[in-house]
């Protein structure tokens, strides 16, 4: 996996929504190539779609940007 970052704000901290209930999420962060959670693992593929943890940003974990 590439060590990315988000698009607008340039954070790597992200969460994803439980898909079965929308209120619970997953966090975590791109680090050195890879995903840590911070609590609880969740399947993410190119597809998934991610929330930026620090602004609005929103979209698929392939939308994002490699770290520069």
């Amino acid at each position: 996996m590439k060590d990315v970052e988000c698009p607008d704000c340039g954070s790597r901290k992200f969460y994803v929504k439980d898909p079965d209930d929308e209120f619970e999420v997953y966090e975590f962060e791109c680090r050195s190539g890879r995903i840590e959670f911070v609590d609880v693992k969740a399947d993410i593929d190119e597809r998934t779609e991610i929330y930026c943890d620090w602004c609005a940003w929103h979209g698929n974990y392939g939308n994002l940007k490699e770290k520069s």
